[in-house]
């Protein structure tokens, strides 16, 4: 790790440790949740995160360190992602990206309200969407499946796929997905009483869904495919658009993420993590493109007057 690496891990580090949160949004209700018996974790239908996130609370309530363990999981994914993202190129970028993530409270929120999901799953997206373009369709679906683990809306980042270079690379990451998120899954489906479909939501007087459905109505996990597929839709005619491009890789997550958003029948603040992480890689992907650019119009130049 380079000095700009330190410097971002041990500022990301100093948050989790220094600052308490207030109101913990989730966060209570999860870490009691996780220290029931596994097969007993879904018998609560308002269970409505994966596996993988009870067990890294869990892990990490256990070792009294959760606040460490889910800020830098988060800070050092979008390290990592950053670094896919813009290819190894513009260092500075990178490290002014991710500190800005810490600064505006990104890597804090996603463990403050008890949904580092909205954080982390955008995250894995974005690698899995460089995977995709590259060909490692298999690699990508793992990322993609493991996503769904830590919350279901995870699988919609089965829009990478279509930045894949062939029709059949396309189809071994959906199913390497769909292979990963039922493993994840199946064995509390088989082991305990799952009740995570049996929720419904209330649609909400302030949502943009209130407009064409009456506020109280019951939104039911039909209508959340309904709505899955609707946003996944829009994610991949984006991606699809601009598949030659490096801004499919962030755009597509981000049009599904937004879509979402807008078809929800909830608004809760924490949502706008996912946005927020996708529009600052987004902005550190084009602004290097930008300075690439103008490296090479500056070069060419010189080259003329020569």
């Amino acid at each position: 790790m380079n000095v700009r690496g330190a410097v971002y891990f041990l500022f990301a580090a100093a948050v989790a440790l220094l600052v308490h949160p207030g109101d913990t949004g989730d966060l209570a209700f999860f870490v009691h949740t996780s220290q029931n018996a596994p097969w007993d974790w879904f018998a609560d239908p308002s269970v409505q995160v994966g596996p993988v996130q009870l067990l890294a609370f869990r892990l990490g309530d256990l070792a009294g360190v959760l606040a460490l363990v889910v800020q830098l999981t988060a800070a050092a994914l979008l390290w990592v992602a950053s670094g896919r993202l813009l290819a190894g190129r513009d260092p500075w970028i990178r490290f002014a990206v991710c500190m800005a993530a810490v600064a505006l409270g990104l890597t804090y929120g996603a463990y403050q309200d008890g949904h580092p999901a909205q954080m982390i799953v955008p995250l894995l997206w974005v690698l899995a969407g460089c995977d995709a373009r590259e060909g490692r369709t298999v690699r990508a679906g793992v990322l993609v499946g493991l996503s769904a683990g830590l919350e279901v809306w995870g699988v919609l980042g089965a829009v990478v796929f279509v930045l894949a270079p062939r029709a059949r690379a396309a189809v071994r990451g959906l199913a390497t997905e769909v292979g990963v998120a039922a493993a994840l899954f199946l064995p509390f489906v088989a082991a305990g009483e799952f009740r995570m479909l049996a929720f419904h939501w209330a649609v909400n007087g302030d949502t943009l869904l209130s407009l064409v459905i009456a506020p109280g109505t019951h939104f039911t996990w039909p209508m959340r495919l309904a709505q899955g597929l609707a946003a996944l839709g829009a994610g991949a005619a984006v991606a699809w658009t601009l598949r030659r491009t490096t801004h499919a890789v962030w755009l597509g997550p981000l049009t599904v993420v937004a879509v979402r958003m807008a078809l929800d029948p909830v608004r809760y603040p924490w949502y706008w993590l996912a946005v927020q992480t996708l529009v600052l890689l987004g902005a550190a992907e084009l602004l290097a493109g930008r300075l690439r650019f103008a490296r090479k119009r500056h070069r060419r130049g010189l080259a003329t007057v020569r």
